[in-house]
């Protein structure tokens, strides 16, 4: 199989979701995203020309980091300055 042939494979095993896509699915605005990208805690993307594009299988990694088992670890979040304000 020739690179190029494996490559399309690989996008179309994730597909990209868009800025809006991605707001839809966390119920967060393009502000917030925005302002978790410029803290440097947003989940990774892509820009293709003016646009972000957010690969499922990235969103999913990110939002598994951020997974909390109980409100204490919320709560130590809080008092230790780590928790990032956003909610996740």
């Amino acid at each position: 199989m020739d690179d190029h042939a494996e490559n399309d494979e690989n996008l179309s095993r994730t597909p990209l979701w868009t800025l809006e896509e991605l707001c839809t699915k966390l119920r967060a605005t393009p502000r917030t995203v925005h302002g978790w990208r410029r803290r440097g805690t947003g989940p990774v993307a892509y820009r293709i020309g003016r646009h972000l594009m957010f690969d499922e299988a990235d969103v999913r990694a990110w939002l598994k980091a951020r997974r909390t088992t109980s409100a204490a670890d919320d709560e130590a979040d809080r008092n230790t300055g780590t928790d990032d304000g956003s909610g996740w």
